[in-house]
């Protein structure tokens, strides 16, 4: 199991959502660990009222301060979908 596979097991990352970038930042104090993840391209997404698979119309770049990983801060960057739902 590589590192890629333990961080999103233990953030519990699932397709069609991927890690494609991790930094950690050692000049801080404590240590960051950045993760970047994003979805395959054209995949649908769950619509949050009734739960339909949907295309996504639009995306919003978020970050979340997640618990520590390791003993470093670790945050998430990720382009989150608006979908559009008929």
């Amino acid at each position: 199991m590589d590192g890629n596979q333990i961080l999103l097991l233990g953030l519990g990352i699932e397709p069609p959502w991927k890690l494609v970038d991790q930094r950690l930042d050692t000049d801080k104090q404590p240590h960051e660990l950045h993760l970047e993840v994003k979805a395959e391209r054209g995949a649908k997404y769950a619509c949050p009222v009734c739960g339909r698979e949907c295309p996504a119309h639009d995306f919003q770049e978020k970050t979340w301060w997640h618990l520590n990983f390791f003993q470093h801060h670790c945050y998430i960057h990720a382009s989150v979908p608006r979908v559009k739902c008929p």
